[in-house]
């Protein structure tokens, strides 16, 4: 009998310990949106953080790969150029005529990144297609091998709208259209 109750009062807690945790959970979010509401009138920031946090999940911009190649640009061979080309179709038209960016990383086969290219002061997206190219250069004669991943953000690079595009490369390939 003291087994049995003794049983039933663990279970009772950890019911008691899940709905706690789970309910504090869902509150959250309710927090942060009150917070943002009390603040958007101070600093004209707060509303589009709203905005920010709650309305991009990285699908606005679709990508394609267009072409690729990984280059010596010098006849001794003492740099490297990475460049992708990718095609874009806008899903989300409310970013039409906004200034964007677009980021390629560049890392080796084992995943260290080895260089960053975007748009210094980004780009606007004129219509719902388009074409957008990365480059950069490297000075690392031992890479033979290298991963590009390129994205498409907003102007500052601090939200995602796109699928990330990643293409392997190989010293002295392209891949053509």
């Amino acid at each position: 009998m003291v087994m049995h109750r003794t049983k039933r009062i663990s279970l009772v807690i950890i019911t008691i310990f899940a709905i706690t945790t789970m309910s504090s959970l869902l509150f959250i979010p309710f927090l942060q949106i009150e917070h943002i509401i009390q603040n958007r009138n101070n600093d004209g920031y707060s509303a589009n953080y709203y905005h920010n946090a709650f309305a991009y999940h990285g699908e606005e911009i679709s990508q394609t790969l267009n072409y690729a190649h990984f280059l010596p640009l010098t006849g001794n061979n003492q740099s490297h150029q990475i460049k992708v080309v990718v095609n874009y179709s806008v899903t989300e038209p409310s970013i039409v005529n906004q200034n964007m960016n677009a980021i390629m990383h560049v890392y080796t086969p084992d995943g260290k990144l080895i260089r960053s290219s975007s748009f210094p002061h980004g780009f606007m997206i004129n219509a719902n297609t388009g074409q957008s190219q990365l480059a950069t250069t490297i000075t690392n004669t031992t890479v033979k091998n290298v991963k590009a991943n390129v994205i498409f953000t907003d102007a500052t690079k601090m939200e995602n709208f796109s699928n990330p595009l990643s293409v392997n490369l190989n010293l002295g390939q392209k891949i053509p259209p």
